[in-house]
């Protein structure tokens, strides 16, 4: 018989881990576009020749 005091525990999770996927998308995004740019730098600073 079940009380009405008795804990039950849902499988419902207490937090959703969506958020922490998309930060990471976004950082994910950043590096790409950061190290992107790098290589632009690099290519750009090859052809410029000396100043």
């Amino acid at each position: 018989m079940a009380h009405s005091n008795s804990v039950q525990f849902h499988p419902v999770p207490a937090f959703s881990f969506k958020p922490f996927f998309a930060i990471r998308d976004f950082i994910n995004l950043l590096v790409a576009a950061f190290s992107e740019a790098k290589v632009m730098e690099q290519k750009s600073r090859k052809t410029s020749g000396n100043w």
